[in-house]
């Protein structure tokens, strides 16, 4: 075998144990989680605290979630106002608020004294966040969509839409906040036109009242409609399918023709029909009928080429085209009925740009 060929088949085993050992870091940290909160609902704060020291300690060598960091810090912080260290219990509430501005305390579950302990860090700790948009679907007639953002205190806060096609943000809602708040939004534009298919960023800011700092958050969705097909609108009447307005020219020419044609018979036969013992005079009545031709034939021309409107033609014709308008003016009625019994389908996008 070649040291190749034992290189290939090592491939997949220490792809094997890599995923192993990422396996059993999660569990890991989470049995040492499971047996800190055994201990901490036992209330053997003396084995509980140790152990919760040591997941969120630099060294531990295990991976460790957010989710399990907020849970570390959060029952790190409540056992030491149970054993009366509320500076050092406040100190690991902010860094729980820090990693996820949505952790909080459920009264059940915790005593009044760790939640006072919970809100002193809350003064502390400035952030703001929005939660990954949820998939709905929303009727805009009756429903509304939801999203959920969180300041850690109070503050001004500012909730934005930006399309990311084209369009500038717009406000969904703008005010003073402190906490969790769901805001509403009618899937409507400023317009008032239903939002279009696309996608958006929900972009969040706030200006802290405790403090002169802001934060910001952002998440993104799209936006589609479920709603039945729309028509198209009738395309212009083509020249080809509407009726001659006027009338005249088109027989002009061949009037003219008439005429020279018979002035050019009359000099012809002048010339070589007549007989030469009839003398001049017969030959200027030839001129005479040719210049007869060549001005009727110009006088032909001129009248014909007077055109003339035919009322028939010219009423048909804005017949047509006021029945076309109205057909169109119709379809468009009927696809914007469809559109405002739209139902709107939103759904999460990952990413940081269009």
């Amino acid at each position: 075998m070649t040291r190749s060929s034992v290189h290939a088949g090592l491939l997949p085993l220490v792809a094997c144990l890599a995923f192993a050992h990422a396996g059993a870091a999660q569990d890991t940290t989470a049995a040492m989680l499971q047996r800190a909160r055994s201990h901490y609902e036992g209330l053997d704060l003396e084995r509980a605290l140790p152990l919760l020291r040591q997941v969120v300690s630099p060294q531990w060598p295990f991976g460790v979630t957010t989710a399990q960091r907020v849970e570390a810090y959060t029952y790190l912080a409540a056992g030491l106002v149970l054993v009366g260290q509320a500076d050092s219990a406040v100190s690991y509430f902010a860094a729980a608020i820090a990693s996820d501005p949505f952790a909080d305390l459920d009264p059940l579950e915790f005593t009044p004294a760790q939640r006072t302990a919970f809100a002193a860090a809350r003064r502390k700790v400035f952030a703001v966040a929005v939660r990954p948009v949820a998939e709905a679907r929303a009727d805009v007639r009756t429903e509304r969509i939801r999203f959920t953002v969180v300041t850690t205190h109070t503050a001004g806060l500012q909730v934005l839409l930006q399309p990311l096609a084209a369009g500038t943000p717009f406000a969904v809602f703008q005010g003073e906040n402190e906490g969790a708040r769901d805001v509403a939004w009618d899937g409507l534009m400023p317009d008032g036109r239903l939002a279009a298919p696309g996608r958006y960023a929900l972009v969040v800011v706030a200006r802290s009242r405790l403090s002169p700092r802001t934060d910001s958050a952002r998440a993104f969705f799209f936006v589609a409609y479920e709603t039945a097909t729309l028509e198209d609108t009738l395309p212009e009447l083509a020249r080809g399918a509407l009726l001659a307005e006027r009338a005249g020219s088109a027989g002009a020419p061949r009037e003219l023709a008439k005429g020279v044609v018979v002035a050019a018979a009359a000099v012809l036969v002048s010339h070589v029909v007549v007989n030469r013992d009839l003398g001049g005079g017969q030959r200027a009545g030839a001129t005479v009928v040719a210049g007869i031709g060549v001005v009727a034939g110009v006088a032909g021309f001129l009248t014909l080429s007077r055109r003339h409107e035919i009322p028939a033609n010219i009423q048909a014709n804005l017949q047509r085209q006021a029945e076309r308008r109205a057909a169109n003016e119709a379809i468009r009625r009927r696809n914007a009925d469809r559109l405002a019994q739209a139902v709107l389908i939103v759904t999460p996008a990952a990413g940081v740009g269009p």
